[in-house]
């Protein structure tokens, strides 16, 4: 028997995998999705000692999408907004868009691995519009709020043990993506409700083959 959390872990991936924007209900497989939710929560969600409140709120806010849409009308989206998404943000995203941080929700914390602060820091040493673009990215990442900042740090080890074997570094490129991949993917495990933000296409492919929910900057400011 699969155990509570393992299952609910799972329940909240497949949620994240499909943003209420781009739901069409009614689909069979949200119906099947919504039937395990369900049944997770009748078994489990009413018990006082269950942690993981965050999560468990993911599953209601599904249901409601769900129960709303198959009605024919969408709820405005409210509890959405209290989640505390865990968002791990690529390199490329800031130059495409250097005020990133101001457009997350209040509650969102944003994750940002080693290697794009370190990747940063060298582009800002450039003498050129890109260096000082990098500048004024770091300045704005200094300002946001500690409480809402999580750094991390993963080294080859831990992504050989967190990535699949086949999942190799030719260039430092693939190392970056790797470690971003990493990261996310630690998050995920934790039974955080991790999301990668990168418009590297090849990036959320593999993000995708590694059931990793990925955004691009204009999805993610779609609401999607």
């Amino acid at each position: 028997m699969m155990d509570q959390y393992v299952l609910l872990n799972k329940l909240v991936q497949q949620c994240l995998k499909k943003p209420p924007v781009q739901k069409k209900f009614p689909k069979e497989e949200n119906k099947q999705l919504a039937v395990q939710i369900r049944n997770w929560l009748e078994l489990y969600g009413n018990n006082g000692n269950v942690k993981n409140q965050n999560e468990i709120r993911i599953l209601r806010d599904f249901l409601l999408f769900h129960e709303a849409a198959s009605k024919g009308t969408i709820p405005v989206q409210k509890n959405r907004q209290e989640i505390s998404f865990y968002l791990v943000i690529d390199t490329n995203i800031f130059f495409h868009d250097e005020k990133i941080l101001s457009r997350l929700n209040n509650n969102d914390i944003c994750v940002l691995p080693q290697i794009v602060l370190d990747e940063l820091s060298n582009r800002a040493r450039d003498k050129n519009v890109r260096g000082k673009k990098s500048q004024r990215i770091l300045s704005y990442i200094r300002q946001f709020p500690a409480n809402r900042m999580l750094q991390t740090r993963t080294n080859r080890s831990e992504v050989r043990q967190l990535l699949p074997k086949f999942y190799t570094a030719t260039n430092n490129n693939d190392e970056c993506d790797l470690q971003i991949l990493a990261a996310t993917k630690r998050l995920l495990l934790d039974k955080k409700p991790a999301q990668l933000l990168s418009n590297d296409f090849e990036l959320r492919q593999k993000a995708a083959e590694l059931n990793i929910p990925a955004l691009s900057l204009q999805e993610f400011l779609n609401g999607n």
